[in-house]
């Protein structure tokens, strides 16, 4: 306890949070203890079900790619996961911060996607959302999560707007420059397309497909994207 009779790592939360949130806030509202939020643009907690992540998972490694300010990160670090993330962010990133002011040991590294191979390890788990939209090359991008998953995948990302209905592999092309930053949408792909490029890839299997609207929290810059998520297994 502090002299202030203050949990440290409360005391550490709080300034984040002042800091962050005075600063615009961040990508992910994370919650770093009760009463203690960074606002963020998209709220996971309203989503994270359509990702079938389980409640626990003590004993499991768990890659995080394009792990952005960190929220399935943290989440798994909370389910008893042994956690690795990865990003183009400097190595002082916030995720990288929390971690450490928190006490977390959930491992940052500044590595591109493209750039995974078996060099890298291999993961019990490995988590890829909303990242493959923002990629010219997405096939690619899904052959290296396939080297470093030891067992399970679970990916989303942008889908068109049939995709629940239309068996057809459809990937189009948006190639739109962001409104709001430097960075692109490149992709929309049918549920269809997702799954055979995941068994193109090497996966053995695919299943739990859900598809849903990813919607920014009412007082942040208002997109809404629809989104397919599906696990796919070694």
């Amino acid at each position: 306890m502090t002299s202030t009779g203050q949990n440290p790592d409360l005391g550490r939360a709080r300034e984040m949070a002042d800091r962050v949130n005075a600063a615009g806030g961040t990508y992910h509202r994370l919650e770093l203890a009760p009463g203690v939020v960074l606002d963020g643009d998209y709220d996971m907690d309203r989503y994270v079900g359509h990702y079938r992540v389980p409640e626990r998972l003590d004993g499991q490694t768990f890659l995080d790619v394009g792990t952005s300010s960190g929220y399935f990160a943290l989440e798994a670090h909370k389910r008893g996961a042994k956690v690795s993330a990865i990003d183009l962010w400097p190595e002082d990133c916030l995720l990288a911060e929390i971690s450490d002011k928190m006490g977390l040991g959930i491992e940052y590294h500044r590595k591109n996607i493209y750039d995974l191979d078996e060099s890298f390890g291999t993961f019990d788990f490995v988590m890829c959302g909303s990242l493959l939209l923002h990629l010219p090359d997405q096939f690619g991008a899904i052959r290296a999560l396939r080297s470093v998953t030891g067992k399970r995948l679970v990916v989303s990302t942008a889908t068109t707007v049939d995709s629940a209905t239309n068996v057809e592999p459809l990937c189009n092309f948006i190639g739109k420059r962001a409104d709001d930053g430097d960075y692109w949408a490149y992709w929309e792909v049918s549920a269809a397309a997702l799954r055979a490029m995941l068994l193109a890839a090497g996966f053995s299997r695919v299943d739990n497909i859900e598809h849903f609207s990813l919607d920014t929290e009412a007082h942040r810059v208002q997109y809404s994207v629809r989104h397919v998520v599906m696990s796919a297994y070694v």
